[in-house]
């Protein structure tokens, strides 16, 4: 077997190990982007938030204490 061949063949394995190593992280990554959506949303968007206004500007008219 020549060098050239060697070389090759350790090519041929990166790649699959690199190819094997990326699908195994985007099929992770979406199981784990899934399941925080999930979770998100079953703690924040079915929760229910007070009456109140969250973006009035009514504190800039309240003077600071020095």
């Amino acid at each position: 077997m020549s060098r050239r061949e060697i070389r090759r063949r350790r090519a041929e394995k990166a790649a699959k190990i690199i190819v094997i190593t990326l699908g195994i992280g985007a099929v992770t990554g979406a199981i784990l982007a899934l399941s925080l959506h999930g979770v998100i949303k079953k703690v924040f968007v079915n929760e229910k938030w007070p009456g109140e206004e969250w973006s009035s500007d009514d504190w800039a008219e309240e003077e600071l204490e020095n």
